[in-house]
């Protein structure tokens, strides 16, 4: 075998493991025993988990800080102050930076991530050039999807649906949307109609941001999710944010959620963003924004959290580490129950690799050997203390270690 791990715990049993991989494949299990391999990792306990996975984020703008602070904190100007920058970002600069958040999330375990790219008459396709840059420098590292998004509308915007159809040709690899940035309920339909047109015609998945508002007129996820029954495609549709879920009438929730579950959409909850946006136009009490997790976690439908952005005009904060972002989901949606913590530590492992629709993935006999060491010996371990990410396994190789000590002089 190329490379062995001992001394780990498994993710899903508690029980002790040993994992033996050759040629990027686990070929074996064993409680303990395993032959000596090539390459031999001591885990001291730790956790071996598969890989995570980040599913929303936006590369071209990670960590574009100076200079374009949002002075209100919404999601309006944030949207304002990126599209009077976006003409200005060059691709050295869009690869610089993408590297940088691209390396912190690979030393925390991530090896996929999807990015959703600003597609419109403003930028046209330079932003994709460079992105498309990236995930050439960096594919290596992490798997790169880019999704096609036409953050400021379809509807009324006919240069924007010829640049999404362009953008599919040339590097995108799933069509976004933002329903709930047109004009209206009729607009939305007419936005959702035009995606799934490009998405049939290329045969590809559909990833949309998805009422990422707190005003309660929004359900343009009930939309989505009729479109994704009509066209046969079901369990290819994400939705993300739904923050306006938060403020529906029970009977509307119920309604559109039991339609998400018959669509089999998966949903993205960006609980960090969204609790940092939403609700800045409310007095006291304030809504709290985000999907409404709990309840779609127990009407079965498949719930995956993402970072979003980090450090820019849209949040202030985020380490690319999905550990903390389920974290923040966890207090958000008051998930506090030990089958609610192991809820939410699946979501961006097993819940979000149900939405990548990967093959392969999970700690067996035949699965990809995409894997992390966590110091860690538990769900609520990993979430509470999000420790050292000690090995990073990709394809079998180790790409990324990580060891923080604490010295006493006491």
């Amino acid at each position: 075998m190329d490379l062995v791990i001992r001394n780990a715990i498994s993710d899903t049993t508690g029980e002790p493991v040993e994992v033996g991989i050759t040629n990027g494949v686990i070929t074996a299990l064993a409680s303990a025993g395993l032959p000596t391999g090539a390459h031999e990792i001591d885990a001291e306990g730790g956790m071996v988990s598969p890989a995570l996975l980040e599913s929303h984020f936006h590369l071209e703008n990670a960590l574009l800080w100076d200079g374009v602070i949002n002075q209100s904190g919404t999601l309006h100007e944030a949207i304002e102050l990126y599209a009077g920058v976006k003409q200005r970002l060059t691709e050295d600069d869009i690869v610089n930076r993408a590297g940088l958040a691209l390396r912190a999330a690979a030393a925390n375990g991530v090896l996929w991530l999807r990015s959703h790219v600003d597609i419109d008459h403003i930028a046209k396709l330079s932003i994709l050039e460079g992105v498309v840059a990236a995930r050439e420098r960096f594919g290596h590292m992490v798997n790169i999807q880019l999704v096609a998004f036409p953050q400021l509308g379809m509807a009324r915007n006919p240069e924007a649906v010829d640049m999404m159809w362009q953008a599919m040709a040339h590097g995108c690899d799933l069509v976004g949307g933002m329903p709930h940035g047109e004009r209206d309920m009729a607009d939305a339909a007419r936005h959702i109609e035009l995606a799934f047109d490009m998405a049939q015609h290329f045969n590809v998945d559909v990833d949309m941001h998805i009422d990422e508002t707190d005003d309660p007129y929004w359900h343009s996820l009930e939309l989505l999710a009729e479109k994704t029954i009509e066209t046969g495609w079901q369990g290819r549709v994400t939705a993300g944010h739904c923050c306006a879920m938060s403020a529906w009438d029970d009977a509307l929730a119920e309604r559109v959620i039991d339609k998400v579950k018959q669509a089999d959409i998966h949903v993205i909850t960006n609980a960090p963003i969204n609790l940092m946006l939403e609700g800045r136009g409310h007095g006291y009490p304030k809504p709290r924004g985000i999907a409404r997790v709990k309840q779609l976690l127990e009407a079965g439908v498949n719930v995956v959290c993402g970072q979003d952005d980090l450090q820019n005009m849209f949040y202030s904060y985020g380490k690319m580490d999905p550990l903390e972002v389920a974290l923040i989901t966890a207090h958000a949606a008051h998930l506090a129950a030990p089958h609610e913590i192991a809820a939410a530590f699946d979501m961006p492992r097993y819940n979000a690799a149900r939405l990548w629709r990967l093959e392969n993935y999970g700690l067996h006999v035949g699965a990809e050997a995409n894997l992390m060491v966590l110091a860690a010996r538990s769900a609520v371990e990993a979430l509470r203390r999000q420790p050292d990410r000690r090995y990073v396994i990709k394809a079998g190789k180790i790409i990324s270690q990580t060891r923080t000590e604490t010295k006493w002089h006491i």
